[in-house]
């Protein structure tokens, strides 16, 4: 669907800085609204415009009305404005089933490629546009989930490390890894809580591969020296990591967490690179 936010969604319009983590904007409240009614409405013989408004009014726990002033629409623009932000990305997330349900065809394109459509991309596809428009941090989903906005090569890092510890010896990194991605994904973002469990699995995985399971971090590192299992600039930066968690933010610290958010993603984005490159080991 392109009809959403085309224009200011093109490469010739600057992009907005995406910073807004504490608000849903009100303008924002409304094209969300004016989004996922269109959508209904090309599906009416399953959605009518009743039942998204009745939706709508019970995951934001408004009474609904049973013919609304002004209609389905106006009313559910109404009722939109009357919550807490954070409720306004509980309905993201809460609608993203009811167009899923409809289902995903494959357009064939090319021999071995093709495209997807359905009311769910166009949903995911508006939604992330209208996001991006008002500089929101988060992002939808390919499986319905509001996600910290990062570039593509950065949220592609994300997805390979989930995807190295899938093995069933590194499922104690990825459950830290998953804890990580909730505190990074969380609304506020829990930045201690990322940066300690992003490195606590960095921490798990590299114990495994060098078969030190009782060891410290830095003991791995002392031990990866000793081998030359890595270039000893890049064991260096493992170093320096292991000392700003150690100072900043490891377990049973008492001194006020102070990395900026940048310094968070920093932290995190390398822990994650660490990951993927210690899978690489075996």
């Amino acid at each position: 669907m392109t009809h959403f936010r085309d224009f200011t969604s093109s490469k010739e319009f600057p992009p907005k800085v995406r910073n807004v983590d504490s608000d849903a904007p009100a303008g924002m409240r409304q094209e969300l609204i004016d989004l996922i009614f269109h959508i209904a409405e090309h599906n009416s013989d399953v959605l009518n415009d009743e039942l998204i408004h009745r939706i709508i009014c019970q995951c934001l726990g408004i009474s609904a009305s049973g013919q609304p002033y002004g209609g389905f629409r106006y009313a559910a623009g109404r009722d939109i404005n009357k919550v807490d932000w954070p409720r306004v990305y509980d309905l993201i997330c809460r609608i993203w089933p009811e167009f899923k349900k409809l289902g995903i065809k494959k357009i064939v394109t090319k021999p071995n490629e093709f495209i997807k459509k359905g009311p769910i991309i166009d949903y995911r596809n508006g939604v992330n546009r209208i996001l991006s428009a008002y500089g929101v941090v988060w992002e939808l989903s390919e499986e319905g989930r509001l996600q910290r906005y990062l570039p593509v090569q950065a949220q592609s890092l994300v997805e390979i490390a989930i995807s190295q510890l899938a093995a069933p010896n590194f499922a104690p990194a990825l459950a830290l890894m998953n804890s990580a991605r909730d505190a990074f994904d969380d609304r506020p973002r829990r930045d201690r809580d990322a940066c300690t469990n992003i490195f606590d699995s960095m921490e798990s995985i590299a114990k495994e591969i060098f078969k030190m399971p009782s060891a410290t971090f830095g003991s791995v590192l002392k031990q990866i020296r000793q081998m030359n299992s890595l270039q000893s600039e890049i064991t260096s930066v493992l170093e320096s990591i292991n000392t700003l968690r150690n100072r900043k933010f490891g377990h049973g610290m008492t001194t006020p967490f102070s990395l900026s958010s940048g310094e968070v993603d920093f932290t995190y984005l390398s822990c994650i690179g660490a990951i993927i490159m210690f899978a690489n080991m075996i």
